[in-house]
């Protein structure tokens, strides 16, 4: 996040220096384009203090002029006078290869011409009438010209002061931006944290001091987490009582039919057993709604060993062997009883309806557009599934084999679970050439 808010505070930064610096850098050249202009019509004025004109109307100007660059040639400085009758240029113009085009111009008229107009100079001239003593009026027009290389050592002067300055301000703006964020975002780093070990399950609330603007945040976390806990709690409770209240009636009502007899005793005695399967499961299934939010990580693999171990126990008589391999650091942030559930009751129909061998894998996901972050592969040496009938299979109260005890409830249970936390389960290949199942859950 700070990474983000740095980008886009020093893009919107930069286009805002870039504006700045183009708008400077336009009212600086505009600046001293004025500049350069009010100096040479300064030039001009200068000369014309001095200006006469003899009775040819030739041009002539006083030996010595006040400003010292006309007089020093190849100063960069230049002016000159033309009239129909002749010229006057200033010393500066001495051994000058290539000097301005100054043209005679209308009378009161002016004009000021750059180095995209003018070749290389910078020239300003303006026309004049000039009466002689006989009231004749000469025509004359007085310029000066400036090489255009001072103003751009002084615009590129200009540049360079301006980008240092700017880049600096850059660099103390970015520079105050960090500090201020880190401590604007220091109290969210904190929130970020707890709430972490809150789902390691290091931690039961939020415990910092915060500032008053996270203040309602975090109360209504901590408000929160002790709803849930007191939720769970109340569910399990209850659960607990609505167990042992129907655990006593249905024990008298088989001890009575076991004592006393009926006609129809095998029906009643599976209707009793039905009925014990049903209130278990449901009990199981409103157990599970007292699932947490943040839930603490589960290692996956020692959950798999755990379950193949007892059901190795239980399947010794038919020679089941069970295998378990992959990594011991993956976790999954789901309720532990239902990772058990679910694997026991997919781990638990490998053994019952496969050949002799269940093999799990636990394995990190694969990357992609799907990725996953947890897969659990279950598979067996048996018959195998038709992939045809692998969704009705998922339904509850379907069995595949109704030659085996069971009640059809196992898969659709697995599935509700699976998907309960965001995953899903597929039916692939087998490696042992009979049936596998493939269970991913997503990152979280």
């Amino acid at each position: 996040m700070l990474v983000r808010l740095l980008l886009a505070a020093g893009l919107a930064l930069s286009v805002a220096l870039g504006l700045i610096a183009l708008a400077v850098d336009r009212g600086h050249r505009g600046a001293a384009g004025s500049a350069l202009q009010e100096r040479l019509e300064s030039t001009v004025f200068l000369i014309l203090s001095t200006l006469e004109i003899d009775a040819d109307g030739a041009p002539g100007v006083a030996d010595s002029l006040a400003e010292p660059r006309l007089e020093r040639p190849g100063s960069g400085l230049y002016a000159g006078v033309i009239t129909p009758s002749g010229r006057w240029q200033s010393a500066s113009l001495t051994g000058l290869v290539d000097p301005p085009g100054a043209e005679l111009i209308p009378r009161s008229s002016e004009s000021f011409l750059g180095p995209a107009e003018d070749a290389d100079w910078y020239t300003y001239s303006i026309g004049l009438g000039w009466e002689q003593p006989d009231g004749n009026i000469v025509d004359l027009t007085i310029w000066a010209a400036e090489d255009p290389e001072r103003y751009r050592r002084s615009v590129a002067a200009f540049r360079g002061d301006l980008y240092r300055w700017l880049a600096l301000a850059a660099v103390l703006v970015i520079a105050a931006e960090v500090l201020i964020l880190v401590l604007l975002l220091r109290p969210l780093r904190r929130v970020a944290q707890e709430v972490s070990e809150v789902e390691a399950g290091r931690r039961e609330a939020l415990t910092g001091a915060y500032p008053k603007e996270l203040q309602p945040l975090t109360a209504n976390l901590n408000a929160l987490l002790a709803t849930e806990r007191d939720n769970a709690t109340h569910y399990r409770q209850a659960l607990a009582d609505l167990a042992h209240a129907l655990k006593t009636p249905l024990a008298v009502l088989r001890t009575r039919l076991e004592t006393e007899g009926s006609a129809d005793r095998e029906g009643l005695d599976e209707a009793l057993t039905d009925m014990e399967h049903l209130i278990r499961r449901q009990l199981e299934r409103a157990a599970r709604s007292t699932r947490r939010t943040l839930n603490t990580p589960v290692p996956v693999r020692a959950v798999v060993e755990r379950l193949a171990q007892s059901l190795s126990r239980l399947y010794t008589a038919q020679g089941v062997s069970f295998e378990v391999q992959g990594d011991e650091a993956l976790t999954l942030r789901i309720d532990e009883r239902d990772l058990m559930e679910l694997c026991g009751n997919l781990m638990d129909n490998a053994a019952k309806y496969g050949g002799g061998t269940v093999q799990v894998s636990v394995e990190p996901g694969a990357p992609g557009p799907r990725a996953d972050g947890v897969v659990i592969l279950i598979a067996d040496d048996g018959p195998g599934i038709e992939s045809h009938r692998f969704e009705p299979l998922l339904q509850r109260g379907v069995r595949g084999d109704e030659r085996r005890e069971g009640q059809g409830l196992g898969l659709a249970i697995a599935r509700q679970l699976i998907e309960a936390y965001g995953g899903r389960i597929e039916l692939v290949d087998s490696p042992l050439g009979g049936a596998a199942l493939r269970i991913a859950f997503p990152p979280r």
